[in-house]
């Protein structure tokens, strides 16, 4: 340990000197004289008032020139620390245990103010040019505030001395200390009486070697592109195993010279440019272990001390791999043109290569805002991403980004999706930029599921015609049976369980082609309360047995004008968000809920009343759909009704449902509300206008519901020739069968081009042209176009088919056709035949 009287305290070490209580002793007589001559000026007189005012007046002089500048630097204004600084020198023993330390050393307190350091420290301050006129030893992170790169690591000594930890940081090389390039090595660790002890060390050449020479050697080893180290004489030290494999050379390259491997001249390579221009970069050829040529781009370069001579040259296979020139790097927000400052997209610059592993040194608005402030100085850049799968996949996932943009999701809330995309700048920092694909990713997701349910769509069209067909078959082959078995015969109650159970199935297909968006629309007059009676079932099978369903009606319902089809549609589409919305999350089915649909007339001040509004004047018929899920959130209430806006899991909804059914009901006249309480449940109000049907509608609906209540026709027989066209054979079979022993005539055809040769060979012999649409070779509509009117002569034309008429809607306007949806049983055939022929 070094003598005590030896020592030399480190500037002044924040001391009380007497120049400091000169300067007190002054600032307090100038007060105690400004008090005196105020307070007691008749005592002293008028001389002994002006005398006091005088050394007030010095006094307050002396102190405002003291404050200026001078008192600081004459050390009148002990800085922040000086009593503990004092303290420490008073007892000596402390600084003299860090002065006897062959590495430098600083003492702060645990706010990181600087107390006292040894001659080491000082010296490397001073080499630094940051000692100044302070009387105070400088914090550590000033020694390299020249350069960036050593921000981070300062940064987490910081963080851990004031936490009371201890930590050692390897730095990275820098010239910031007198110009010499070096490696330290730093760390920090808590003293007994709340100090903290930091101590800086330079590394040799072979503990630097030691500490990152291996860990760069498997980096490079595993690099993409090739790399050898040569020495000035062309001996090749160092060889990794890309360009190895495409040399066809074995593990060790030893006794390799520049020159064996490439095909130009190989001093090139491994003269360095004296000029100081930077890396050089040439074409070159390589020649193989076998004879073959590959062509490259080379980039050599040399260390900046350069203390072996030996030069290091990247290798890129393709152009597209190789630099064009070194671009500067700027960093974002201080950059002239400010270009990265307001880029649409995020850019950080980061103190390393290693996008796992380095921390980030600046950035720009956007990435700013993209990670919701979280990209600030000296943060982990692996911090700005989603680590779900674990720090270690985290850290793989972002090393994928030196070689492909990746795309990964940001940890913000909520997360968001990004494409990361890495790039080295010449002087070793990486630079990262970050686009937010979020909405990309929403609107591709939307449009996958947009296109999943069109094709659902066509499926369920194609799946009901097919199923029509086989009910057709079921339907007709029953109705010959129940002929040949009545009622008293032993067959005929399991013959009518299968007729109504084909009638049933028959409903089901009717919901896959509304599903599909095949069924005929078109307004109707009808009670609101009879059609939601009708729909019951329908509405049980959406919610599941699992939930409460209850309608209830009011009393003296109008008359409605809208479209049938879609106002079912809009009853499912409630139907299932209530059942979703009751659906507790991870299970399979409603739990603990209840559904009512009521009904009732009301009046636009009624609806006002509810908080509904605009709503015209007038009487509506008012639908509530009641759920008691968990509501809606405030923050989804004005989006509720807008296309693709979906609170539910992925897969599970469109968003298009409440868009579908607000345009619908919008366009029957009406209005459609909602309210909502969360944890209690939703109610969704419709509105449809009254209507006052005219006489002839009134007995248009009276007809109606005479025929749902009138027995079926006993009398099935009739007289007329048929040419009956289907292309799948049991269908015209069981139909043709049914209509010849109804009494009729019947001429079959396997398609529409076999109709027309029969049409041909026996023109205007048809009373009536029963025909499927869907046919191969030629559907029934082409069939129509391609017959002349001869051939056809006053024969009524009857499509049957399973899909609706808009597939052949400009036939309806050209010809008189007549159609009937599949699947038909064979009384509502014949009964429509003889309609038909009793009307020609």
């Amino acid at each position: 340990m070094t003598d005590q009287a030896d020592q030399t305290p480190p500037r002044s070490g924040g001391r009380l000197d007497p120049l400091q209580i000169l300067f007190w002793g002054a600032v307090a007589a100038g007060v105690a004289a400004a008090g005196v001559a105020i307070t007691a000026g008749p005592t002293v007189g008028q001389p002994g008032a002006i005398l006091l005012l005088l050394i007030a007046a010095v006094g307050m002089v002396l102190f405002f020139w003291m404050s200026r500048g001078a008192g600081r630097k004459l050390g009148a204004f002990p800085e922040r620390g000086a009593i503990a600084a004092a303290a420490m020198l008073g007892g000596r023993h402390d600084f003299g245990l860090i002065d006897a330390l062959d590495e430098a050393a600083l003492i702060t307190d645990m706010h990181l103010s600087p107390l006292t350091a040894n001659h080491a420290y000082l010296d490397i301050a001073e080499a630094a040019g940051i000692l100044g006129e302070s009387d105070r030893p400088p914090m550590m992170s000033r020694l390299f505030g020249a350069d960036p790169m050593l921000s981070a690591p300062m940064f987490r000594l910081a963080r851990a001395a004031q936490a009371g930890q201890i930590r050692r940081e390897e730095l990275p090389g820098t010239a910031a200390i007198a110009g010499k390039h070096a490696r330290y090595e730093a760390c920090v660790g808590p003293m007994p009486g709340g100090y903290v002890l930091w101590r800086l060390r330079e590394l040799g050449v072979a503990e630097a070697a030691e500490s990152g020479g291996d860990t760069n050697q498997l980096f490079l080893d595993d690099a993409p592109i090739g790399f050898f180290a040569a020495k000035s004489d062309g001996s090749i030290i160092y060889m990794n195993r890309a360009l190895r494999a495409v040399l066809g050379l074995g593990d060790d390259p030893a006794l390799m010279r520049v020159k064996d491997i490439v095909k130009e001249d190989a001093s090139r390579l491994v003269r360095k440019d004296r000029r100081g221009f930077g890396p050089s970069r040439t074409r070159i050829t390589l020649k193989g272990l076998d004879g073959q040529e590959t062509q490259a781009a080379a980039l050599s370069f040399w260390p900046t001390e350069d203390v072996d001579g030996t030069s290091r040259t990247l290798v890129f296979f393709s152009d597209t791999e190789a630099p064009e020139a070194p671009m500067p790097v700027r960093v974002p927000g201080g950059s002239a043109d400010g270009v990265f400052s307001h880029a649409p997209f995020g850019v950080a610059v980061l103190d390393g290569a290693d996008p796992a592993s380095a921390a980030v040194l600046d950035s720009n608005t956007s990435l700013m805002d993209m990670t919701q402030g979280r990209a600030t100085p000296s943060t982990p850049f692996a911090d700005l991403f989603e680590a779900g799968e674990g720090p270690t996949q985290l850290a793989h996932r972002l090393r994928q980004s030196l070689n492909d943009p990746i795309e990964i999701m940001l940890a913000t809330n909520p997360p968001m999706a990004a494409h990361v995309h890495f790039a080295r700048s010449p002087d070793g920092r990486g630079i990262a930029y970050v686009l937010n694909v979020t909405q990309q990713r929403e609107l591709e997701t939307r449009l996958a599921q947009s296109e999943k349910m069109r094709e659902i769509g066509e499926l369920a069209a194609g799946v009901a015609h097919d199923f029509n067909n086989l009910l057709t078959v079921v339907m007709q082959t029953c109705s010959t049976l129940l002929r040949r078995h009545p009622v008293g015969d032993a067959d005929y109650p399991m013959l009518r369980e299968i007729s109504d159970h084909a009638v049933t199935a028959k409903e089901l297909s009717e919901m896959l082609r509304a599903y599909a968006r095949q069924q005929t629309f078109a307004r109707e007059v009808f009670d609101v309360g009879d059609f939601i009676g009708s729909k019951q079932e329908l509405i049980r099978r959406v919610v599941g047995s699992s939930i409460p369903y209850e309608i209830r009606h009011g009393r003296d319902l109008p008359y409605v004008k809208v479209d049938k089809t879609q106002l079912e549609r809009v009853l499912v589409n409630l139907a299932t968000n209530a059942r979703d919305a009751m659906t507790p999350k991870g299970s399979p089915m409603a739990r603990d809920g209840k559904l009512t649909v009521r009904t009732s007339v009301v009046t636009a001040e009624t609806a006002r009343g509810f908080g509904h509004n605009p709503i015209e004047d007038g009487r509506y018929v008012m639908i509530e759909v009641e759920d008691t899920g968990g509501g809606i959130k405030p923050e989804h209430a004005a989006k509720i009704f807008r296309p693709y806006h979906s609170t539910k899991e992925a897969g599970k909804g469109t968003g298009l449902g409440l868009a579908t059914s607000y345009g619908i009901i919008k366009q029957s006249g009406g209005y459609i509300f909602f309210t909502s309480k969360l944890g209690v449940g939703t109610t969704f109000r419709i509105f449809l206008p009254e209507y006052t049907p005219t006489a002839e509608e009134i007995e248009e609906i009276a007809a109606k519901e005479r025929l749902l209540i009138a027995p079926i026709p006993k009398d099935v027989s009739g007289r007329g020739k048929i040419l009956f066209v289907e292309d799948l054979v049991p269908v015209r079979r069981a139909t043709v069968r049914n209509l010849k022993e109804c009494g009729y005539e019947v001429e079959e055809a396997g398609d529409g081009q076999e109709a027309l040769d029969i049409m041909a060979a026996k023109p205007g012999a048809f009373d009536i042209i029963i025909s499927d649409v869907s046919m191969p070779i030629m559907t029934g509509p082409e069939m129509l176009q391609e017959a002349d009117p001869a051939m056809i002569g006053n024969a009524k034309v009857l499509f049957l088919s399973g899909y609706a008429p808009e597939s052949f809607s400009h036939m309806l306007e050209n010809y008189p056709v007549h159609y009937m949806s599949k699947p038909v049983t064979m009384e509502q055939l014949v009964g429509r035949v003889k309609e038909l022929l009793a009307a020609a």
